[in-house]
């Protein structure tokens, strides 16, 4: 995040529109930047900010490097849209890396979104 231009605190939900632009930002911030080790990635909003957990199968720290810029890319271009998002959509993203070989079990509810998932 750059400095002086930090986003609101806000403690509402976001809308639909603001969580498909959000999985949008997203996954423009993903473009090339998805390695064989990552086995899924999903975007949440807990606590007023957005997560982008990021399960990989082996724990590498250029993937996680990786989703670190993926996340400052996701908020850089959230900032572009913040004139057509809710004050409560334009806020923090941070990462949540998990690293496991166990099966993958998604939950069919509205959140958290998966945005990507490699075929296993």
């Amino acid at each position: 995040m750059r400095m002086g231009d930090e986003p609101i605190a806000d403690m509402r939900e976001p809308s639909l529109s603001d969580w498909n632009w959000a999985v949008l930002m997203l996954q423009q911030a993903m473009l090339g930047a998805i390695s064989a080790n990552f086995r899924v990635v999903e975007l949440a909003y807990e606590g007023g900010g957005w997560i982008v957990r990021v399960t990989l199968a082996e724990d590498d720290p250029s993937d996680r490097e990786e989703i670190k810029e993926i996340c400052d890319s996701m908020w850089v271009y959230l900032a572009d849209i913040r004139d057509r998002i809710d004050a409560c959509a334009y806020t923090d993203v941070r990462a949540d890396v998990l690293v496991s070989h166990a099966p993958l079990i998604l939950e069919p509810r509205s959140a958290p979104r998966v945005v990507f998932q490699r075929r296993e």
